[in-house]
C-alpha cells in the first residue's frame, strides 16, 4: 500500500496530466505539491523504481499503468468521502475537501 505522500504525487500528476496531456515537467509538479524541484526529483526516482511512472530528467514524467490506478483509486475515496460527508454528515460542501484530503488516505477501498 503506497504512503500518503506517494498517492498526493500520484495524485498530483494525474491532474497535471489531465490538464495538458503529455510528460508533466517536474517544475510543474513542484508548484503543485509547494516543494523544490530537487524533492520532486527524488520522489520520481523512487516512483519509477517502484513502476508507477516513466520518469526521464529534463523531459517530464508520466503514470503508468498501475500508477494511474493507484491515483485513481486515491481520487474515488476523495471523492466518496466528500459525499459521505456532505450527504451523511450533512457537512457544508464548502468544508469538506480539507478533511477528504486527511481521509482519502486512512480508509479502505
Amino acid at each position: 500500500m503506497p504512503t500518503s505522500t506517494v498517492e498526493n504525487y500520484l495524485k498530483a500528476i494525474l491532474r497535471l496530466e489531465r490538464a495538458d496531456p503529455g510528460p508533466v515537467a517536474v517544475g510543474r509538479i513542484a508548484n503543485e505539491m509547494e516543494v523544490t524541484p530537487g524533492t520532486v526529483t527524488t520522489m520520481m526516482k523512487h516512483l519509477g523504481r517502484n513502476g508507477l511512472i516513466d520518469y526521464k530528467p529534463r523531459r517530464g514524467v508520466a503514470l503508468r499503468p498501475e500508477g494511474r490506478h493507484a491515483a485513481m483509486r486515491v481520487v474515488r475515496r476523495h471523492r466518496l468521502i466528500e459525499l459521505f460527508l456532505v450527504e451523511v454528515m450533512q457537512i457544508d460542501w464548502t468544508d469538506v475537501h480539507q478533511e477528504a484530503e486527511i481521509l482519502e488516505h486512512v480508509i479502505s477501498d
